[in-house]
């Protein structure tokens, strides 16, 4: 029973905050002579729209350079481990010249590898930053339409 009132209480409480924050999430401009500042925020919110809409363009551009470089790098690193396992048995014959190329072409195998690594890390980085233009992008749009409902309400009244 006394659990009861515990959750009547905090149920009570949640209510009383909703409804104490209600006006700071209601309409910014009420009046026409909020117009023109209503005008400049829509200049303002546009221009930032149009903005991360070319950034997103470009981003989406440069998803699919850095997936072929990905798998170009990925496949020129699993050759030259193969060249470099390849030459590592011929050194086994202990002529010091197979040795060298061994060396060489084990060196070449890692950075052939890290080179991979690298694209792979490039396009994780960019398809993170697709996502997070596409989420302020739609932030952006959906305040640009609030705005659209106040200016169509501000109109309404003249």
């Amino acid at each position: 029973m006394n659990s009861n009132y515990v959750k009547m209480a905090l149920t009570m409480f949640a209510l009383a905050i909703v409804f104490i924050s209600e006006p700071a999430f209601a309409q910014k401009y009420k009046t026409s002579a909020d117009t023109l500042k209503l005008n400049k925020e829509y200049a303002a919110v546009s221009l930032d729209i149009a903005e991360l809409n070319a950034k997103l363009i470009a981003e989406k551009n440069k998803t699919s350079d850095y997936q072929l470089k990905s798998a170009s790098t990925a496949k020129e690193a699993s050759q030259s481990a193969s060249d470099s396992r390849d030459q590592a048995e011929k050194a086994t014959n202990g002529k010091m010249n197979e040795m060298k190329k061994s060396v060489k072409k084990a060196k070449r195998a890692k950075s052939e590898a890290d080179a991979a690594d690298s694209a792979l890390d490039n396009q994780t980085s960019n398809t993170k930053k697709i996502a997070d233009i596409s989420a302020r992008l739609t932030k952006k749009q959906d305040r640009l339409t609030e705005l659209d409902k106040q200016r169509a309400a501000i109109l309404a009244l003249k």
